[in-house]
């Protein structure tokens, strides 16, 4: 089992709260993030790689914000072409 967090980020606090955990894969990490009702905006973390963002809505769905993709990782249709030159 993989070692996953979920930071709970409560508006304007300088130490957000952390719930630690451990899940087979990140579709089970997802689901545990779902049903975590202490903040209605979290970051789920995959140990030192953020999977994704998200805010519960005022109709108590999950919005999904992703994640800035790491450019040092990222998939070739990322980067931008290059000028020939």
């Amino acid at each position: 089992m993989r070692h996953y967090q979920l930071v709970l980020l409560e508006g304007g606090e300088a130490d957000p709260r952390r719930i630690e955990f451990r899940a087979d894969d990140p579709y089970q990490a997802f689901q545990a993030a779902l049903n975590e009702r202490g903040s209605s905006e979290v970051e789920l973390w995959d140990g030192e790689k953020l999977l994704v963002r998200m805010s519960k809505t005022e109709a108590n769905l999950w919005k999904l914000h992703g994640a800035a993709p790491d450019r040092a990782n990222a998939p070739p249709s990322f980067h931008p072409p290059t000028a020939a030159g």
